[in-house]
This record gives structure tokens, sequence and C-alpha cells, in this order.
């Protein structure tokens, strides 16, 4: 031990600047594989957390020949299939779409997420409840809250009996916690929401209502491929698309139950899910950069050698076996890298709250995760092992009386192995780079192309009950507000999803299937959405559309004037614009926006959900923000809504790929800077144990500037080959990414010469920074001293 903790010392004092950057690119390694794999874990064991979760399967249908696949179901549907085999043995009919309610307690207001489905919904997932029972679902007027959400609400868990109140205090609005459940892991697709049932007469019957989402629990999974075809049977019998047509026309399969391990990867109804190639890849990141730190570690043991050799002879000499020696170089080796792992866990401690959560939906608390930090611990002992068995073995393997001969310089065995694993470091920090640029051409481009309306001076918020009923005063009160231009509401936020309302017409055995929009008159001049034929919205509109051109491309007998095969009138077209996402091709999909009238009189003013605010043109954003919320509390006190420019707005809707991309563009740069400090060590070395044939060029009439391009040209080369087999890797990164858009970027050159250009000025710079001083050295010194 005392040998092991005295060479550690020696080299750490010798080459101080060297052993710290190499046990710090170590330590941020370990950090990096442990956060990288945070997330890696939440994807992975998405939906295990539930009891016997291999037993349960959402239900996905093809609700026509020519649709894709998806999740919204009828409600008579779902109840056939709970009869319709033994297997099945508990079924969950829930609401599409969950619901941010406000509930009054003693006074204060909660924003809470609401889950609503028939009868006791969540027997299919089993909770473990603390008090009460998810029985009481079958009741009216009666929910179930999670633990946490009890402990929020009422400062305890002991919550059974207690009212909360939707919207407002009174006796119709008040319902009773029946029931607390413990809470549900975070990476589950039914979360720590308040359960409410629906009520029990909701679309009884109602084929043509396809609202709800299925869930079924499986006495066994083999039992599914079954299942799906009796579920099909109901299916088909019950959907006129599929009876009136021609058998050999109709798909092969249009029912699918889909384990509920697998529904955090499907892209049903969210486009924007994780892919398990992106898990993989996150995978290969980590355990790259551990790779590069651990290829660094290696050059810098084996760069040593020249300097070690003698005193490890000379042990050999006294007595040492080259067993024992050989041992403690490894021992000394797994110190090192145990030490960069203490390093790396109180990294991990000072950022987990820093922007670095931001990256990873997982907690970032060292203790969450005990089982991956035993694995990082575990590997940082590998690491340690493996850049440590072969330095070992190679400064042992000299005859003593060569090694204590004289000076002992690089072998060329020795700088072949170094380069070799210097070019795996270069290689990889190109691929990353290149995949990054390739991302962030993506996201530039979503940020800056054409919607076809005026997203950069729209702000949009959420509209609360009293709101909705008080809308004249609301808009109004908002006019008056300085820099504000307009003011129109609608059900949903534009380009805030992939998915929205869907509504089918049936024009003489043609079905005409298009998106809808509700907004008010004043929308599409708020917007800035034009009109190419007909007229726009006005006062005292009502069951009337406006169609974009998709869907007079698609449905060219819809003309304006006439009535759609629902009775509605066409009022005009409007310029396609990019209403949903990137991931869908607009441009293609018909969509209509839509005035409710006396059809729908029953909805009154629920459909203004949210309200759109045109402001002028450079308006400071903050304060704007700050008078619209002041002046909407004058309706609910208390309450915010969220207002938030269109940016904020793409963010949420790309927020998984915006996360992928800061992650893969941190990891980049965390290999760039670890693959550098290996270049620093490297070259530190070589020039180090190469001041005597520096010295003789300069006496031989080199300059300063000859002996640099003498240590960056070897570079340069082995630059240039790594980013020639690089890019094309680095190119199927982002390519892959790009698969999850209809509308893509172009690729151009010049994000590989960016790329290639960052990485070797950033090398050069290092190389030439490193090597000045021997290089201006006098060379009588470094003859005489070496």
């Amino acid at each position: 031990m005392k040998t092991l903790i005295r060479n550690f010392s020696h080299t750490f004092r010798r080459f101080f600047t060297a052993s710290i950057l190499n046990i710090l690119g170590l330590s941020i390694a370990f950090a990096s594989f442990f956060v990288i794999m945070t997330q890696v874990d939440y994807d992975y064991n998405f939906n295990k957390g539930y009891k016997d979760y291999e037993k349960i399967f959402r239900v996905e249908v093809k609700p026509t020949p020519a649709s894709d696949w998806q999740l919204w179901m009828p409600r008579p549907l779902c109840e056939r299939i709970q009869t319709c085999s033994p297997h099945i043995k508990s079924i969950s009919i829930t609401y599409a779409f969950m619901s941010q309610v406000d509930y009054e307690i003693n006074g204060n207001i909660f924003n809470e997420t609401t889950c609503c489905g028939f009868g006791n919904f969540l027997e299919t997932f089993q909770p473990e409840m603390i008090s009460g029972s998810a029985d009481v679902l079958n009741q009216p007027k009666t929910v179930l809250i999670s633990e946490s959400t009890a402990k929020r609400l009422f400062g305890t868990a002991d919550a059974v009996g207690q009212s909360i109140f939707k919207d407002k205090q009174s006796s119709n609005n008040e319902w009773t916690i029946g029931g607390v459940y413990k809470d549900f892991p975070e990476n589950a697709q039914i979360r720590n929401w308040i359960m409410m049932p629906n009520d029990p007469k909701e679309n009884k019957d109602r084929w043509n209502n396809w609202n709800y989402i299925c869930y079924i629990r499986l006495d066994h999974p083999d039992s599914a491929p079954e299942i799906e075809k009796l579920i099909e049977v109901i299916f088909r019998k019950h959907n006129p698309e599929y009876t009136s047509e021609e058998n050999d026309s109709l798909p092969s399969s249009v029912v699918h139950l889909s384990p509920l391990t697998d529904v955090h990867f499907s892209t049903i109804a969210n486009k924007s899910a994780t892919s398990r190639t992106t898990v993989y890849l996150l995978i290969c990141i980590s355990f790259l950069i551990v790779i590069i730190a651990t290829i660094n570690f290696m050059n810098f043991s084996l760069a040593e050698t020249p300097m070690r050799i003698k005193s490890i002879n000379t042990q050999k000499v006294l007595g040492a076996t080259t067993r024992s020696l050989r041992f403690s170089l490894i021992a000394e080796s797994v110190l090192i890298s145990t030490i960069a792992f203490m390093l790396s866990l109180i990294e991990v401690l000072l950022l987990k709250d820093s922007g670095l959560k931001d990256l990873v939906s997982a907690g970032l608390q060292p203790l969450e995760h005990p089982i991956l930090l035993t694995i990082t611990f575990c590997l940082s002992l590998l690491m340690g092992f493996l850049a440590g068995i072969y330095p070992s073995y190679y400064v042992t393997s000299f005859a003593p009386a060569l090694a204590l001969k004289g000076s002992f310089g690089l072998s060329p065995k020795g700088r072949t192995l170094r380069t070799a694993l210097i070019c795996i470091q270069f290689f990889v920090a190109y691929m990353l780079i290149i995949g990054v640029g390739i991302m962030y051409l993506q996201s530039r481009y979503i940020r800056t192309s054409d919607y076809g309306y005026d997203k950069d001076v729209i702000i949009t918020g959420n509209m609360t009950t009293e709101t909705q009923a008080q809308n004249d005063a609301v808009v109004n009160d908002l006019s008056r507000i300085p820099g504000v231009k307009g003011v129109a509401f609608s059900m949903f936020i534009l380009s805030s999803a992939d998915n929205y309302m869907n509504w089918a017409m049936d024009d003489n055995n043609t079905v005409v299937r298009f998106d809808v929009m509700p907004v008010d008159y004043h929308f599409l001049d708020v917007m800035g959405i034009h009109i190419t034929e007909g007229r726009n919205f006005k006062p005292g509109d009502g069951d009337v559309y406006i169609f974009n051109e998709a869907t007079r491309k698609k449905y060219p007998w819809l003309k304006v004037g006439q009535t759609a095969p629902d009775d509605h009138l066409i009022v005009g077209f409007c310029e396609n614009i990019k209403y949903s996402s990137f991931r869908n091709d607009d441009n293609t999909q018909p969509m209509a926006f839509f005035i409710y009238g006396k059809n729908f009189e029953r909805i009154g003013h629920q459909w203004q959900q949210t309200i759109n605010v045109r402001v002028s043109a450079g308006v400071n954003k903050i304060a704007i923000i700050q008078s619209l919320q002041k002046t909407m509390e004058k309706f609910t006190p208390g309450h915010d809504f969220n207002f938030r420019f269109m940016d904020e707005v793409l963010d949420a809707n790309y927020r998984n790929e915006l996360r992928f991309t800061k992650q893969i563009l941190l990891f980049s740069l965390i290999a760039i800077a670890i693959s550098l400090t290996g270049v620093f060590g490297l070259t530190m070395f070589e020039s180090e144990y190469r001041r005597k044939e520096i010295g003789i060029r300069k006496i031989m009439g080199s300059s300063t500037r000859q002996i640099l391009y003498m240590f960056n040209r070897r570079y340069i080369l082995i630059l240039t080959g790594c980013f020639i087999v690089a890019a094309p890797f680095g190119w199927w990164i982002g390519q892959h990414w790009l698969q999850g858009f209809a509308e893509k970027t172009p690729v151009t050159p010049w994000i590989f010469i960016l790329s290639f250009l960052l990485v070797t000025l950033i090398t050069m710079t290092t190389i030439t920074v490193q090597s000045w001083k021997n290089a201006n050295e006098n060379p009588v010194n470094s003859i005489k001293t070496e």
C-alpha cells in the first residue's frame, strides 16, 4: 500500500496538470454515464410499476381501411370487449383527454390533472390503497386521489371523507374523497391524478362518439392473440366501414392489443413518443464517453512508461516480482478510477438542481437509483482495471539491464497504439457533432418556418369557467392594455399537438374526415390567417365551416356557399397552415375552422378553453404577460392563466426532441473535452521526450513555426482520416432522428465542414499551446539534459 501511494503521489506531483485533467475527465465521464442512464432507466422501465404489468394491454383500432391506427373508441365497443372472453379479468374505459380542473379547498384554489372513466376504471391497474377503496368510483360524486395529492391538498394522507369543490364552492360542485391510493411511479401511463367517475349515461350505446381509451387486464399475456380476434369480430360487425367493403380490399388486421410496456414507445396518437432506438443510442453514448475517458487514462499510463521504467526495474533488481509490480500498477489505476467515481457523485449532487435536471425525466439524486449507483461504481472499477492492465504488462516487460542502461524513448509500437486509441476519440467526437448539427438544423427549421399565421406576435393562455361566462368583458378589458391588437377564443392552441378533434361526414358512401378547430369569429383575423375563397367569419355566424386548401384538394366537390354533408354551411376556404406539428404533413391533411351554433347549444361556452391575444411587434414580453395575467385575475382571483408566447408552445410540443438534442449536444461537448485532455496529455509527454530531437532541429536551422508544424501535421492527418470515417455515422444518427418528422430540413454540407473545422481548430490550438514551450526553449538546455 505504501508503494502504491508513493507511486501515485510521485506521478501526481510531477505531472500535476495532466493528472488533474485525467481524473477530471474520468469523473465527468462517470457522471455523464450516471445521468444518461437515469433517462434510460426511466424509459426502459416505463409502465413496469404496476402489479403484473405484463398482463395489461391497450386496445388500438383502425376505424377505416384507409386510416391510421388510433386509441379512441366508442363506449359500446369497450363494454362489449369486457364480456367477450373469460380471459379478460378487468377493463378500464377512460376519457381520451386529461383535463386541468380548478378545485376549491378551504378557500384555496388548486389546479389538478383529472382523469375520468366509467365504473372502477382503476381496477385494471390495481393501485395499492392506503385508505378507502377504488370501488367507490362506482358511486357518483366520489373521487380517488393519490397519497401525494392528499398531502398537498389537505396536509395529510388521511383524506377520506373530505370534500373538494370543482370550479367553485357550491352543493352542485361538491365531490367527496372516497379513497387514497399509493403514488404510482413517475414513469407510468396512469399517474397520480384525481380519478373521477363519468356520468353513467354519458354516450351510452352511441357508436358514433369516439372519445374513449380502453385498457384490459388478462389472466395471462399469451391470451392476447385470441382476444384480438374476438374483439375484431365485434369491431367489424358494428363498423359500417368494414361491412360495406369487399373483403379483399380490407386490411387483414383492424384490432391490436399493445402490451403496456410498449405504449411508451408507440407513436399511435403520440408521434413524439420515445423511440427504442433513441434509448439504445443513449446507452451507446454513455459507454462511448466512459470508453473515451478510459482511453485517455490508458494513454496517460502508457505515456508515463519512459518516466517510470527505471523505477519499476530498479524494484525488480531489488527483489520485487513481476507479478507484484503488475498488481501494484493495476491497483494504482483502480484507485485513480475510484477517486474519479467519488468525484463524479459530488458533481452530480452539485448539479442535480441546476439546468442539468431538465435534460432527463428522472430525478438525479444518486440514492434514488441504488442499482444504477452500484453499476456505475462497478464500471469505474472495471475501467480502472482495463486502463491499467496493458500499461502494467508493458512497463514490466523489459529486461532490467536494458531499462536501467540509459534513457528510454517512446517505442514505435507504443506510439501506434496511442494513435489508434486517440483516433477512436476523434471518431466519436465527429460523429456526435455531425448528428447534433443535423438536429440543430431541424430545430431551427421548426422555429423559422412559415406557419401560415403570425405566430411571433401571438400569446396564448388558459380560460376558466368564470372567464368563459364573461367572454365579452374579457375581450373589452384585455383590449385596453397597451400593445394588445386583438383577442380571440378557441378550443385548442395551434401547433401545440399532433392530434386534434377529428370529425367524419358521409357523402354518398364516401366518408369525409377532417380535423376540426372550434373558434370564434375573431380568430382568423387575430391569428393572421388568409382567406383564399369566400369570406371570413362574421358576428352572428353559427354552425359554419372555413376549410383549408388541403380539404378542397382532397374533396373537390365541397364548395363555398353550399352545405357540407352534415348540413353545416361552408363560407370559405383558407390557406394551409401549420396547425399541428412537423411530425405531420398539414399541407395534405384536411381541417376546418368551425363556429359552434344552435346545433351545439348544449356545449355553451365550454369550448372556449384557450384565449389568443395578438400583440404589437417588439412588445416587452414580460410586461405584457404580467398585464394580461393581472387583468384576467379580476375574473378568477389567484388563478394562473399560463400566458406564453408561441415559442414556448413549440418548445412544449417538441419537448422530447429538444431534450434529446440537448443531451446529445452536452455529451458531445463532454466527449470533445475529454478527447482534448487526451491530446493535451499525449502532446505533453511527446514533446517532453522529443526535447533532444527538437533541440537538434533548432541547431540545424528549424524555426519555431517548423517545429510546431511537425507536431500539428501528424494530428491533421489523424483528424482528416477520423472525419472521413465518422461523417457517414453522424449523418445516420441525424437521419434517424429526422424520421420522426413529416417535414424535414435539408442537410447542407456546411454542417460537415464546420464540424471538421471545429474539432480541428480546437485540437490544433491545444497542440500548439502545449508544444510552444519546448519549441522555443534554448536547444543547448534540451540537448544537455536529455
